[in-house]
């Protein structure tokens, strides 16, 4: 049966999860093979060639003996392990794993045969390295990936079946032998991209699901308010497809679809009006992310690489276009949450919606829904927070050689938190437009408010009284979770 490897983020992370196995394909090995002549070819010359016959970063100009090749391989490794913090989770570093067999499939690391069916069985024994959280500046991943080298080679935890395992533990019960490096081999896998690729494969399933999430809950909105949807009619927005205007705008008036709205006021504050435009931008960073995505898993980071035959010293490992959209969909996601907050607001604001005080039924000194704004507040905060950039001016490393860095791997991290806290602001939002619409009675509403509105009273009922609603808002969350995945 044939292997359907992944060909975009979310198929990459759901390839991790159902744990698909790998073949060793003739037609790969036959092409890792020719690959290798070139680095063969190098160790009988005199010629230096990067982190094969010379020393790596601050030591370039040390040259190495023939006989002292073999053993830098494992040298290299030991060297570079210097991340720091808990491991991270046994996916995130699957994910590194297959991120590694995928880019050395498209050929040009030069790694060796043997070290690459390692990779394989590897895989499919359903092991992987743990590698610190922190290390990485983006150039190839060079720290983080050395704490992957080491599970590799027997020398450090390894990840088996959900649990945290020693080497020599899995040594003595037969489960692994360690990869005996060629030369080439330790380069290789160390220096790629992927724990950048794997950290933002994550984040981009994530914030693609997030993406239907708050949708749904911007369709609940517009419809507990009884906000003005011409906004969303194809002719306005005509001429905004490069910004992804338009494309927002035909998603939200689809969405909408069913729905009966007695439109209130012929202009509402610019959170209900400027929809399209926060939102096309929010969607055409997540696609140009993912265009970026798969041309980095898809294409050699390797320095140096095997192109004409030859080991030449590449570029390719610096991800700073990825790095820098990853930062577009930060910045973004915080122009989306603003006007979450405000949309929140104004559904609590009677003499702005025309609904009961604070979206309390009993009125009088009822909190209502009104202290979530605090918490909404301070997740926003957070949000903002998180799209501060982090790509730019880093601090030059390895004697100043090493002075420009993208930063991937940081700012993959960045976003994934931020997401942690966007999707409770699109769950708050989401609980508030439910009480609004409760509030209102016998509104006709669209399938999809319809569809979140009965799934979601199952676990969270129509506020009658104050009582917590801090528990309400991730079970809101996680209805949210469930349809933005249907």
């Amino acid at each position: 049966m044939e292997v359907n490897y992944p060909t975009c983020p979310t198929s990459f992370v759901q390839f991790i999860r159902i744990n698909t196995k790998l073949k060793i394909e003739p037609s790969i090995i036959r092409k890792i093979s020719s690959e290798r002549a070139p680095v063969n070819e190098a160790m009988q010359l005199k010629t230096p060639v990067y982190g094969l016959n010379t020393g790596l970063g601050g030591n370039l100009a040390h040259e190495l003996n023939e006989e002292d090749i073999q053993e830098f391989q494992e040298q290299l490794i030991k060297g570079r392990a210097v991340a720091v913090g808990e491991s991270f989770s046994e996916e995130i570093c699957r994910g590194v794993l297959l991120a590694r067999i995928l880019s050395a499939r498209e050929g040009q690391s030069g790694i060796s045969v043997e070290a690459y069916k390692y990779l394989i069985q590897f895989w499919n024994k359903g092991l992987s390295s743990t590698i610190p959280r922190i290390g990485s500046i983006g150039a190839g991943d060079l720290t983080q990936n050395a704490h992957f080298a080491l599970g590799l080679i027997g020398l450090s935890e390894i990840w088996s079946n959900g649990r945290k395992v020693n080497s020599e533990e899995l040594k003595s019960e037969k489960a692994y032998d360690p990869l005996k490096l060629k030369p080439k081999d330790g380069l290789a896998l160390i220096n790629h991209k992927g724990v950048s690729i794997s950290l933002a494969a994550f984040a981009l399933q994530k914030v693609k699901q997030l993406y239907i999430a708050q949708e749904i809950a911007i369709c609940a909105s517009i419809e507990a308010y009884q906000a003005n949807i011409s906004i969303f009619s194809p002719s306005i927005n005509l001429g905004h497809e490069e910004s992804g205007q338009a494309k927002a705008a035909a998603g939200i008036k689809k969405r909408l679809s069913g729905s009966i709205i007695n439109e209130r006021k012929i202009q509402d504050a610019l959170s209900f009006r400027v929809i399209s435009p926060i939102f096309g931008v929010f969607n055409k960073a997540i696609e140009r992310a993912e265009i970026l995505w798969v041309e980095d898993l898809f294409s050699s980071g390797d320095n140096p690489a095997v192109i004409d035959n030859k080991l030449i010293s590449t570029p390719n490992f610096h991800s700073l276009a990825l790095s820098l959209q990853l930062e577009s969909i930060c910045l973004s996601i915080s122009s989306v949450a603003s006007a979450s907050v405000q949309r929140i607001q104004k559904l609590m604001n009677e003499n702005l919606s025309g609904i009961p005080k604070y979206l309390s039924p009993i009125g009088g000194s009822s909190a209502g829904m009104i202290p979530v704004q605090k918490t909404a507040a301070a997740l926003l905060s957070r949000i903002r927070h998180a799209a501060i950039p982090l790509s730019f001016d880093p601090p030059p490393v390895s004697e100043t050689i090493e002075d420009m860095a993208p930063m991937t791997s940081e700012v993959a991290k960045k976003l994934l938190k931020q997401l942690d806290d966007f999707r409770l602001i699109t769950a708050i939002e989401g609980m508030v437009a439910a009480q609004a619409i409760d509030l209102r009675e016998k509104m006709k509403t669209s399938h999809s408010t319809k569809l979140f509105l009965s799934n979601l009273r199952l676990i969270v009922p129509k506020l009658s009284e104050d009582r917590p609603l801090g528990g309400d808002i991730e079970k809101t969350a996680s209805v949210l979770d469930q349809l933005s995945q249907s």
